[in-house]
C-alpha cells in the first residue's frame, strides 16, 4: 500500500450560488476569490457549477468507452499501465456537446480574466482512472519553454465525487509561479531534489477533495501528479478541456464531425470563446490518436519534441 499523502489546508472553493446558476453568470466576489487563488495557488475549486444532468447523461457512456478502451492494443496509458489511468477523447457528436460542460460560464468567465479574452478551446479529453495501486511522477503538463504568465488553464470536471480515496489528483500549490523547463527530467517528471526542497519550504502536496458538479481549474504550470484510484470497482472520469490565451501560438485543433458543426458555433457564442475545431465527414472518436502539442508552433524545446513525437499515436 502506498502510504497517504500528509494533507493541508484544503484548496480554495469557490461556492456558486443558486443566484449565479439562474443568471449564468458568477459574481464578482467570486470571481475576484477565483481569480485569486489560481494567481497564489495555480489551482481553484468551483463547487456547484455543472448541472448534475449534464454530469448523468455523459457518465454511462463516458465510462462505457473507458472500459472498452483499457482492453484495447493501443491504448494511451498516462505514464504507466500500472497507474491504471487511461487517455480517452469525449464525446464529439452534437447531443453530447453540452453548454455547461464545453462552455461553462463561471469557467469560461475565471479563464477570461486569468488568459485574456477569447480563450482558444484546444484540448477536449478525458483522464479515466481504475482501480490501482500505483501513482504518476509529479510533472508540469508543459514540456517546453513558456512564458512566465499565466497563458493556459486546465477546466476539469468530475463526473462523480472525486477525492483522495478514487484519485484525486495531486496538486503542489504555488508551483506554477516558478517552475521551468529545466525543472523536469523528461518522462521522469519533476527532479527529486527540487520535490524535497519544496515539501520543506511548503509542506506536503494535497489531493482536492471536488463533488459531483464541481469544477477545479488549473495552471498548465503547476506542479501536480496523478494518483491511485482505492476503490474496489469504481471507474472515475474526468474531463479535461484546455483553454489557451488567444496570443498563445499553439497548433493543437479538436477534430469533429461535420454534423457537429452548427453545435461548436453556438457553444463559441454562449461561451465568448473560440474553439479550434477541425471538421471531418466521418468520425470514431476512440479511434483517434493522442498529441500532446502544448507549445507555441515558433517555440520548441528537445524533450517537447520527442514528448510530441511518441504520443501521437495515429502516425
Amino acid at each position: 500500500m502506498i502510504a497517504p499523502v500528509e494533507q493541508k489546508p484544503e484548496v480554495v472553493h469557490v461556492q456558486i450560488s443558486p443566484e449565479e446558476r439562474a443568471s449564468n453568470t458568477i459574481s464578482k466576489q467570486n470571481l475576484e476569490k477565483a481569480v485569486v487563488a489560481l494567481s497564489e495557488d495555480g489551482v481553484v475549486v468551483l463547487d456547484g457549477a455543472v448541472s448534475q444532468e449534464s454530469l448523468d447523461f455523459l457518465n454511462p457512456r463516458m465510462v462505457e468507452e473507458a472500459k472498452a478502451l483499457r482492453e484495447g492494443p493501443s491504448t494511451w496509458f498516462n505514464y504507466s499501465t500500472k497507474a491504471q489511468n487511461i487517455l480517452q477523447h469525449m464525446i464529439p457528436e452534437p447531443d453530447y456537446l453540452l453548454p455547461d460542460v464545453h462552455a461553462n460560464p463561471f469557467a469560461t468567465d475565471v479563464c477570461k480574466t486569468m488568459i485574456g479574452p477569447n480563450p482558444v478551446l484546444r484540448y477536449h479529453k478525458a483522464n479515466t482512472n481504475f482501480p490501482g495501486e500505483s501513482r504518476q511522477p509529479v510533472h508540469s503538463d508543459v514540456h517546453y519553454d513558456h512564458p512566465r504568465a499565466c497563458f493556459s488553464l486546465a477546466v476539469n470536471i468530475v463526473l462523480i465525487d472525486c477525492s483522495p480515496e478514487n484519485g484525486s489528483t495531486e496538486c503542489w500549490p504555488g508551483t506554477h509561479t516558478t517552475t521551468k523547463f529545466s525543472d523536469q527530467n523528461g518522462m521522469n517528471g519533476i527532479h527529486q531534489h527540487l520535490l524535497d526542497e519544496r515539501v520543506k519550504t511548503h509542506g506536503q502536496p494535497i489531493q482536492p477533495i471536488v463533488k459531483k458538479g464541481g469544477i477545479i481549474i488549473r495552471d498548465m504550470r503547476l506542479w501536480h501528479a496523478g494518483m491511485p484510484n482505492r476503490t474496489a470497482d469504481e471507474v472515475r472520469v474526468m474531463l479535461n478541456l484546455i483553454y489557451f490565451a488567444d496570443w498563445y501560438r499553439s497548433t493543437m485543433t479538436i477534430t469533429f464531425p461535420k454534423s457537429a458543426d452548427s453545435k461548436v458555433k453556438e457553444l463559441e457564442k454562449a461561451g465568448g470563446i473560440r474553439i479550434a475545431a477541425e471538421f471531418v465527414d466521418e468520425l470514431d472518436h476512440t479511434t483517434l490518436g493522442h498529441t500532446h502539442d502544448f507549445g507555441q508552433d515558433d517555440k520548441r524545446e528537445e524533450f517537447g519534441r520527442w514528448h510530441h513525437k511518441m504520443t501521437d499515436t495515429s502516425k
